[in-house]
């Protein structure tokens, strides 16, 4: 399936900004990259914890591709501080759209992995949403998917898949599940899951936007080092859906896309090429 990127003439209308958070390494700063070179009218906001890494980073993309200047600038940016996220967002005025890619990955408590991957990614939306202009991409997982699957209890996957799940109802849901250590290995999926109802539920407050989750695939990073990914960043796809959901000319609104920029069911897996997932619901 292809999918055509909305490119308008550079010197024709003002370069349309994206935020992308965690961007100094790995599929962030692939994201950032391929929306430099391949979204001609675009402008990307590097958002980085750290200032030093994210001025880095900003001068590796510039050095590969001298072209991006003037398109590109570092944006200091933690997550999990409300006052962090307020003093970034101070500092932009609007935002064509917002990809909250910054997260960690495997090996830690619930609790732990829900502070970045969930209400980190809350937390930037509703300090920038009020800017944003067109779009918003989550970066989720095919975690999310196989979490759900695994659930035993029927009431329990509708509750992750449903799009009525109030956040205050699923953050209480949250507060149980950290409540317990992580003997399971549940908090990566569960964090996505959760990610995947934030979504819908800024989609149903925000209907004029765009507002969708993806998977960038199981790509070789910092999180995911000695699990099996074999492809780097550089080497992957991670940037397709990404770029489909911030720029394409059909995106939908409140769904999850696999890393093929294909609709993907929240409650089973569906690998990159599988016929598209077909629902009134979700």
């Amino acid at each position: 399936m292809r999918h055509t990127l909305l490119l308008l003439p550079t010197m024709a209308a003002a370069l349309r900004k994206v935020l992308v958070t965690g961007a100094n390494k790995g599929i962030g700063k692939r994201i950032a990259t391929k929306l430099l070179t391949d979204v001609e009218d675009s402008f990307v906001y590097l958002g980085a914890r750290d200032a030093g890494r994210g001025a880095a980073a900003v001068a590796d993309i510039l050095a590969e591709h001298p072209e991006a200047a003037g398109r590109l600038e570092l944006l200091e940016l933690d997550t999990e501080s409300d006052a962090s996220v307020k003093a970034a967002a101070e500092k932009v005025d609007s935002l064509w759209g917002l990809c909250n890619n910054a997260g960690v990955g495997f090996g830690r408590s619930i609790a732990d992995t829900l502070s970045p991957n969930y209400y980190g990614s809350k937390r930037v939306c509703e300090a920038f949403l009020p800017k944003v202009e067109s779009r918003i991409c989550n970066i989720g997982s095919a975690s999310a998917p196989n979490f759900v699957s695994g659930l035993g209890d029927a009431s329990l996957k509708a509750f992750f898949t449903s799009s009525e799940t109030s956040l205050e109802d699923l953050e209480k849901k949250l507060d149980e599940y950290s409540a317990a250590p992580d003997y399971e290995g549940v908090a990566y999926g569960l964090s996505k899951a959760s990610l995947h109802v934030l979504t819908m539920q800024l989609q149903k407050a925000h209907p004029a936007l765009h507002i969708n989750t993806c998977s960038p695939g199981y790509v070789l990073t910092d999180l995911t080092a000695g699990m099996g990914a074999s492809k780097t960043p550089e080497q992957s796809n991670c940037h397709v859906a990404p770029l489909h959901i911030l720029f394409g000319d059909d995106v939908a609104h409140g769904w999850y896309y696999g890393s093929d920029a294909v609709r993907s069911p929240l409650d089973v897996y569906r690998g990159p090429g599988d016929p598209p997932y077909e629902s009134d619901t979700w």
